[in-house]
């Protein structure tokens, strides 16, 4: 009898397969074979899920980038009553976080981006792909602090883009430095939150504002 396969399982274990090989060698270093070896599977089979390394790279960051939204959201929903500030500096903070402490993968990225750069294709458009539910975040929450009276009526499109900036920014920190200043990083991203702010420390009942910044 022939054993029934769980196409999702194995598609989900062939994605997390496939990120550690490629942090742990780069993305130029790691052929399609290695893939296969690596998850077990013979070269047709892997065939099946991805047809390219390309393919494959891309759709493994995309579970990663929807895996790290969801759990952004979900810190957010468990603080529903925390000020529009303190949760994007939540969310700044985490995803900073988690940039550092994959600096390997994060290499990895950058490295296939430029290797899609060479090709000719639009990186840009590429890593708007990835990263459009974190910019979604970002704005309802940027939004949501204009809707309370907490930031100034600026345009949120281009807050949002400074947000982005402060993003990449981690990227090339990781890129160039072997130790990257965790806590410099950390106050660019006060800085700008503190910068978006209308400056009161205290709220319309004369109390001092518990919103972490």
């Amino acid at each position: 009898m022939s054993k029934v396969v769980d196409h999702d399982v194995r598609r989900h274990e062939i994605l997390s397969k496939a990120r550690h090989l490629f942090a742990e060698h780069g993305y130029d270093q790691v052929t399609y074979q290695q893939l296969a070896d690596a998850c077990g599977l013979s070269r047709t089979v892997l065939y099946k899920y991805f047809t390219d390394k390309k393919e494959l790279f891309d759709s493994a960051l995309a579970e990663m980038t929807a895996n790290i939204g969801a759990n952004l959201r979900q810190a957010i929903v468990k603080n529903p009553k925390l000020p529009a500030a303190a949760k994007l500096d939540m969310v700044l903070h985490q995803t900073i976080d988690l940039c550092l402490s994959n600096p390997a993968l994060m290499r990895c990225i950058i490295e296939y981006l430029t290797a899609q750069r060479r090709q000719g294709e639009s990186v840009e458009k590429r890593i708007r792909r990835h990263t459009v539910a974190f910019r979604r975040m970002i704005r309802t929450i940027l939004q949501e602090g204009i809707d309370r009276g907490e930031f100034a009526n600026f345009k949120v499109s281009s807050a949002e883009d400074i947000i982005f900036s402060l993003m990449q920014s981690v990227a090339i920190n990781i890129m160039f430095d072997d130790q990257p200043d965790r806590e410099r990083l950390f106050r660019n991203s006060r800085n700008i939150i503190r910068a978006l702010r209308i400056y009161s420390p205290y709220d319309e009942n004369g109390r001092e504002r518990d919103d972490g910044l």
